[in-house]
């Protein structure tokens, strides 16, 4: 999240702005809410983890995604999917213990994140890197998802996913209440959010619509195979009513509350990772 003196700044930006130059205003928008803060976020729990294998992975014409490979190439695969303005390191808690497990490990950096390189990164490019990275390396016992990751997936899922399990940690599930929540933060005019989301859709339509017609629809998905996730009751980024509604359309999905972990050091906590560990192996 921005710092209070970016947050000042921001909002006066926006004020002004939107007053004068509105059009402007929502293409400024558009361009805050889709660049990453931080694209080489660093975990500061993070656990050393062996060098893994690089791979590319194929997105777009001319466009890749930096892959990592750990583990033994004859052991069951699952997938890491990190969230927004992260990047695969910041899910090393799961990587060690599935390793310690016997699994092989995949995950990747999504656009404009890590060593993953464009200029650009929305909602609908992430659900086909998920998509483009499950064609790579085929059907996976389980996809572990966080966040915005977490969104990517049950978009992706629309469309099929050759996944056993799922597992979500502090998913967005309603991508409207997210960038509204961002925008009240930071003082931009909500007249300027409608614009900004219409201007979004319009951006990247071909890609969005293969999805579904509106933002609500997109996150509308029948995937079903057996889910579980986790979500802290104090979350301030991601509030866990994301996870109930999730639950509420995927009756099947079983949600564990955490109190006290929050948003990002939910990944790193021993009873979240064992417990999704247990959920994998389980039949």
């Amino acid at each position: 999240m921005h710092n209070k003196t970016k947050r000042i700044f921001i909002h006066l930006y926006f004020k002004i702005i939107s007053y004068l130059f509105p059009a402007f205003a929502v293409y400024s928008a558009h361009k805050l809410f889709h660049y990453p803060i931080n694209s080489k976020r660093k975990n500061r729990n993070a656990l050393p983890l062996p060098t893994p294998t690089l791979f590319k992975i194929s997105l777009y014409k001319n466009i890749t995604l930096q892959g990592y490979r750990w583990g033994d190439a004859t052991h069951p695969k699952v997938l890491l999917v990190h969230g927004w303005s992260t990047t695969s390191k910041s899910m090393t808690h799961f990587t060690d213990a599935l390793l310690k497990a016997n699994y092989q490990v995949i995950s990747y950096d999504a656009l404009r994140h890590g060593d993953s390189a464009n200029s650009f990164s929305d909602l609908a490019s992430w659900a086909d890197s998920v998509r483009a990275v499950m064609k790579d390396i085929g059907s996976v016992e389980c996809i572990i998802a966080h966040s915005f990751g977490g969104a990517a997936v049950t978009v992706a899922s629309k469309l099929g996913l050759e996944t056993k399990k799922l597992a979500l940690i502090a998913p967005i599930h309603d991508i409207t209440a997210v960038a509204d929540d961002f925008a009240k933060r930071l003082g931009i005019p909500h007249d300027i959010v409608e614009k900004m989301r219409a201007y979004t859709w319009s951006h990247n339509k071909t890609h969005f619509e293969q999805y579904g017609k509106n933002w609500q629809d997109i996150l509308d998905s029948p995937f079903h195979v057996p889910t579980l996730i986790y979500h802290d009751t104090q979350d301030k980024e991601i509030p866990i009513f994301h996870s109930e509604h999730l639950c509420q359309k995927w009756t099947w999905a079983e949600l564990r509350p955490t109190t006290g972990l929050g948003h990002r050091t939910i990944l790193d906590d021993d009873t979240v990772v064992n417990g999704v560990l247990q959920f994998i192996q389980s039949s």
